[in-house]
């Protein structure tokens, strides 16, 4: 199975479904590209991001193209997956599925922004980390932290907090911006459990979103756990609508064994 190589034919095959391949195309970036491998089998296509111990898996495609895809994977002891349904049956032929959870993939159409009001927010600086690793506590006490942030996205991405009686009350961020290709993915939002139900999510996402179109970004997308509900509509009522549904989770090689 062939290597796609060329950034350019990368990035072709990517905007056929930008939503979908948002964190695809931010790891097209300088910094990001050299621990990134990608194949190709007909229109499928799958990234390996091999930055951490546990190579990321993605994949986008259908049918007998991704089928191929699949079976020609290297056979790595364990993924972490970023994946659409159709692939999961796919993959189940050699890898035992691990904590998969079913999410949305959410994409904002520019034309059906409707922006909040945005009073109370405010552009965190990395002179804020220590205030939102305070609040990032908060949730992990509860097992709600974010699971995917480090200290140097305060610097590389955007961060929208809100503060209230001298602490940080809720923040909005990005897990990618992506100039290059103009594409951004928000995530890392949290209300502290204390300040829940004041209408910060709202406020701040709403402030983030106006940042991102600042700065020119065309498609903005984000994830949600299909049973939180309440996150949903938030995004729902900016503009924000199912583009896909997916699969976070994990794969773990099955270890034949020889017959005696």
């Amino acid at each position: 199975m062939p290597p796609i190589l060329e950034r350019t034919a990368i990035r072709a095959r990517l905007h056929r479904d930008a939503p979908w391949a948002a964190y695809a195309l931010g790891d097209l970036a300088e910094g990001y590209f050299q621990h990134s491998s990608w194949l190709q089998s007909g229109d499928a296509t799958a990234l390996l991001y091999r930055e951490f111990p546990t190579p990321i898996l993605w994949m986008q495609g259908a049918g007998d193209d991704l089928a191929q895809l699949v079976a020609e994977l290297p056979p790595e002891p364990e993924y972490i997956l970023q994946i659409q349904p159709a692939a999961v049956p796919l993959l189940e032929r050699r890898y035992r599925m691990q904590s998969l959870k079913p999410m949305w993939r959410m994409s904002l159409d520019l034309r059906d922004f409707r922006p909040a009001a945005s009073d109370g927010a405010v552009r965190l600086t990395p002179a804020d980390l220590q205030a939102l690793l305070d609040l990032y506590a908060d949730g992990e006490a509860a097992h709600e932290g974010p699971d995917f942030f480090f200290p140097s996205m305060l610097e590389q991405a955007v961060f929208i907090g809100g503060w209230a009686d001298g602490e940080l009350a809720a923040v909005a961020g990005t897990h990618l911006v992506s100039t290059a290709d103009r594409v951004a993915a928000i995530g890392n939002v949290y209300t502290r459990r204390s300040r829940r139900g004041q209408g910060w999510a709202t406020r701040l996402t709403t402030a983030l979103v106006q940042e991102l179109l600042r700065q020119g970004m065309e498609t903005i997308v984000l994830s949600v756990h299909q049973a939180n509900h309440t996150a949903e509509r938030v995004y729902q009522r900016l503009g924000f609508q199912r583009h896909c549904d997916f699969f976070e989770g994990r794969a773990t090689l099955q270890v034949k064994h020889a017959h005696s």
